[in-house]
């Protein structure tokens, strides 16, 4: 008697864990696109790198969704040129605040003369320069005398507190030259924010969009844009590369190589930009999403007008994208939903999708109507605002059945004001 209670015990224990704990095979049946992403490309980068040699350091991040990805991220190594680009950044915000006037003319003098990469090496001592035509051949030439010059008249610790400011990890520690991918993927991220926010940051891209240096990142992603800042140290085989790529969905990426040669580590940053990029478009096709907290549905791809809520951990098909918006199936026609709101799925275990139902009518909200995802004791998955229209393809009891981005919905009757029915 004693071993059978005792056996009837530890089965009790088992079922109670077995509850509370999900399923491998349920948990298998949700794949996230990010899941997927990380997966793929860390397997596909992994193995190139095993390829290249060298140190390659890499950092990716989804602008709409700000999803990250990264290979010894936060390792640093030295800036070379990628130095120009918070330089440059912190210049145009602080012109834009009206504290730094574009118009300015700095002088070249002969203790800014520096060799490598750029122009004005080849003027005269004793040329000006407005801060605008130095920003400007800093970034396409990656003028070393222009940034210099720059350096010089914001002075060197305002530009050491501004990128630490920002979260710059690496901000000249020991006075050494240092970045990482990490920190690169912070200033080109702040860059495109700000060119969203201001022609200044506008004007900056542009500039960074017609570099000379178009062999790494670019090469890798041709027939889409790209604002990308270089460094390289060919002697020391150093080759680094910083960029916002304009995909449909935009997004970050930083490369840095340390002991490849000058021509190999080029080809090198490239392939890793083409395997980044092939991924970071495969994730962008998801089928589903789930919401991440309640959600407000939009009728367009604005903030304009509400018209519904969705609950917190509901999945829905993706009917369209529009830039940083997905589009659903709802009312009488698309309701619109931010990305950065939800979790972009590849594979989903919700169950109860409409297929293909015609609708054989309209409703009308008379209250705020909530959706449940069935006629008994069912769950609210979403509200319906009052006044909005919607179709329907059934009727069951006291339920309307419609279709709420691909998925099977109820509402009650009691929330109805009109009926349209065309059969």
């Amino acid at each position: 008697m004693k071993v059978g209670r005792f056996t009837q015990g530890l089965m009790v224990i088992f079922l109670v864990i077995s509850m509370l704990i999900p399923s491998h095979s349920a948990y298998a049946a949700e794949l996230t696109a990010h899941q997927e992403f990380t997966k793929k490309a860390s397997s596909e980068l992994n193995k190139y790198l095993k390829k290249s040699g060298g140190r390659v350091t890499l950092q990716y991040q989804d602008l709409v969704t700000g999803e990250t990805f990264q290979i010894k991220g936060k390792t640093s190594n030295r800036a070379a040129s990628t130095i120009k680009l918070p330089l440059a950044l912190y210049i145009m915000e602080q012109a834009a605040k009206g504290k730094i006037n574009l118009n300015q003319k700095l002088t070249y003098k002969s203790y800014h003369y520096y060799g490598g990469s750029g122009v004005i090496q080849k003027d005269k001592v004793g040329t000006s320069y407005t801060i605008r035509n130095l920003v400007k051949k800093a970034m396409i030439y990656s003028d070393n005398i222009a940034f210099i010059m720059l350096k010089e008249r914001v002075g060197q610790k305002t530009f050491i507190k501004y990128m630490k400011s920002i979260g710059g990890q690496y901000a000249y520690p020991n006075g050494q030259n240092l970045t990482s991918a990490n920190d690169l993927t912070i200033y080109a991220k702040r860059l495109y924010q700000f060119s969203n926010k201001n022609p200044l940051g506008k004007e900056l891209v542009g500039y960074l969009k017609k570099t000379v240096y178009n062999t790494t990142i670019p090469r890798g992603i041709k027939g889409t844009a790209v604002a990308h800042k270089v460094g390289m140290i060919p002697q020391d085989r150093i080759y680094n590369d910083a960029a916002i790529v304009f995909d449909k969905n935009p997004y970050v990426l930083a490369i840095t190589t340390k002991g490849i040669s000058y021509k190999k580590s080029q080809k090198v940053i490239a392939g890793l930009a083409w395997i980044v990029n092939k991924n970071h478009k495969a994730k962008a096709s998801a089928p589903y999403f789930k919401s991440k907290a309640d959600v407000t549905i939009y009728q367009n791809s604005s903030k304009s007008a509400a018209i519904g809520t969705l609950k917190k951990y509901q999945t829905l098909k993706i009917f369209s994208t529009k830039g940083t918006w997905y589009g659903v199936k709802f009312g009488k026609g698309t309701g619109y939903i931010q990305k950065k709101s939800v979790i972009a799925l590849k594979k989903t275990s919700v169950s109860g999708w409409a297929a293909n139902l015609s609708q054989i009518g309209i409703i009308k909200m008379k209250a705020n109507a909530p959706v449940v995802d069935n006629t008994t004791s069912g769950k609210v998955i979403a509200y319906i605002n009052k006044d909005q229209d919607y179709y329907f393809f059934k009727r069951e009891n006291d339920f309307y059945v419609i279709d709420l981005g691909g998925r099977v919905g109820y509402v009650a009757s009691k929330y109805i004001t009109n009926l349209s029915v065309s059969m």
